[in-house]
């Protein structure tokens, strides 16, 4: 009996069994919080997914593409991609939610806002995506610590940025939207040309100067060379089409059949020897009615006189307007004097082999959704409104023109003296020759841009 009370054999044994007690508690306690962290991660793509999604709806919304899904908001996409990370609020039915354990509940919630220095600001017309997900959970060895739930979390954020001003834009979303033709030469300030749909090369243009770049939606249909010699970008979101509020504008069911043109006699002193005939064209904004048919040709001279206001605007409904010659000027001063032309109804416009010099007001006095327009043509989609500009005289023409329903030939070639901005928007754009694009001049809110969404948190 003494002896077996002096025994040592099988005490480091039993001093370590009692040491194991803890230590596997520490050890299960660590497996739980290592739980923890791997539903933080599946959180985290959760969230990114669903604010990337969101961010290219709300991309898709900006734009006013008629290809973005009516029935699904950046909310709902936002959704739909964290549930398939398995997030999903109580309730909702999207596909990849499922039943959770006893006592666990999940949350997602997708706003849009603002994000500067650190802090979000919800916001209807933000250009930021949130997305914000959560479990909540009973835990398990945890509650010897006190701790009955745990909440993990995470959060993303996006941004619908804008890196590139466009001076070229094809709105078409079923048809080539940018076609350059054979041999162009395009000069500017190096802005970017972009089609909603796909663009077509028939031939490998030329830029003068840096910045430029080319960009699609859907590709590039050339079965050759799609390089267009400067960076490019096939596979776009939408651009903005700026000017969309024209095409609903009130002013658009003016009509009208008044002669535009008023004789001036004698012709002013210092017009080119060539002119046998001098015309005058006065707004008619401040009226209900609009203006018919325009020609100009060889020996014409014809001046669109804004009567000494900072702005002109004139309406011509139903109207073939063709310059094919002569001289088109109008009051324009440096200090922002302009003018601005709606077409309405069936009309059509052409220029060529005349010397053209128009620019668009900064401020128009009619109305400022036409700040910075030269041309708002909302005539309807057919081959016979379609319009021409040839640079074979000197066309120099300042300021955004817009011809959201018909295709448009561009060859003009040379800056208004007023201004630095000629950009073009128009439903297919083919460019050919020598063309003169920029944008360094225009009105902020004429100016389309391409877009894309960036990961900021």
């Amino acid at each position: 009996m003494r002896n077996l009370r002096r025994c040592r054999r099988g005490s480091v044994a039993f001093a370590t069994v009692i040491a194991l007690i803890p230590l596997i508690g520490v050890v299960a306690l660590g497996a739980e919080a290592g739980s923890w962290y791997v539903t933080k991660q599946h959180a985290q793509n959760a969230a990114d997914a669903a604010a990337y999604s969101g961010g290219l709806t709300l991309a898709c919304t900006i734009s006013g593409s008629t290809n973005c899904d009516a029935g699904q908001d950046y909310v709902n996409r936002g959704k739909q991609f964290a549930a398939q990370n398995a997030f999903c609020n109580s309730g909702e039915s999207y596909t990849g939610c499922s039943s959770l354990p006893a006592g666990t509940t999940r949350t997602v919630q997708i706003d849009r806002g603002s994000y500067s220095a650190g802090a979000w600001a919800s916001s209807a017309s933000g250009n930021f995506v949130r997305a914000v997900v959560s479990q909540q959970q009973p835990t398990a060895l945890a509650a010897v610590l006190g701790l009955s739930t745990v909440d993990i979390g995470a959060q993303a954020i996006v941004e619908v940025k804008n890196p590139k001003d466009l001076c070229a834009l094809g709105l078409s979303e079923t048809s080539i939207g940018l076609t350059l033709g054979g041999s162009v030469n395009i000069t500017g300030n190096g802005c970017g040309l972009m089609a909603d749909n796909t663009v077509k090369y028939a031939s490998t243009p030329t830029f003068s100067g840096s910045g430029w770049a080319v960009n699609a939606v859907n590709g590039c249909t050339n079965s050759g060379n799609c390089d267009p010699g400067v960076p490019y970008n096939y596979n776009m979101l939408p651009a903005t089409n700026p000017l969309a509020a024209l095409d609903s504008a009130s002013f658009n069911s003016r009509t009208g059949n008044t002669a535009p043109l008023q004789k001036i006699t004698p012709c002013p002193a210092g017009l080119p020897a060539d002119v046998k005939n001098c015309y005058k064209i006065t707004p008619n904004s401040s009226g209900t009615g609009a203006y018919k048919d325009l020609t100009v040709t060889t020996g014409d001279y014809v001046t669109f006189d804004t009567e000494g206001a900072t702005s002109g605007t004139y309406f011509f409904y139903k109207a073939a307007i063709k310059i094919n010659g002569g001289y088109v000027n109008c009051t324009c001063t440096s200090s922002g004097t302009g003018v601005t032309l709606v077409l309405l109804g069936d009309s059509s416009i052409s220029i060529s082999g005349a010397t053209v010099n128009l620019s668009a007001p900064a401020t128009n006095s009619f109305s400022s959704l036409l700040n910075g327009v030269l041309i708002d043509d909302q005539a309807p989609t057919k081959s016979n409104n379609n319009v021409t500009i040839n640079g074979s005289g000197t066309v120099a023409l300042g300021g955004a023109l817009y011809f959201p329903n018909v295709d448009v030939t561009w060859n003009g070639t040379a800056a208004s003296t007023n201004t630095t901005c000629t950009e073009v928007i128009a439903n297919t754009l083919t460019m050919s020759g020598s063309a003169y694009l920029s944008t360094s001049g225009c009105a902020p809110g004429t100016i389309a841009k391409t877009q894309v969404v960036a990961l900021v948190k």
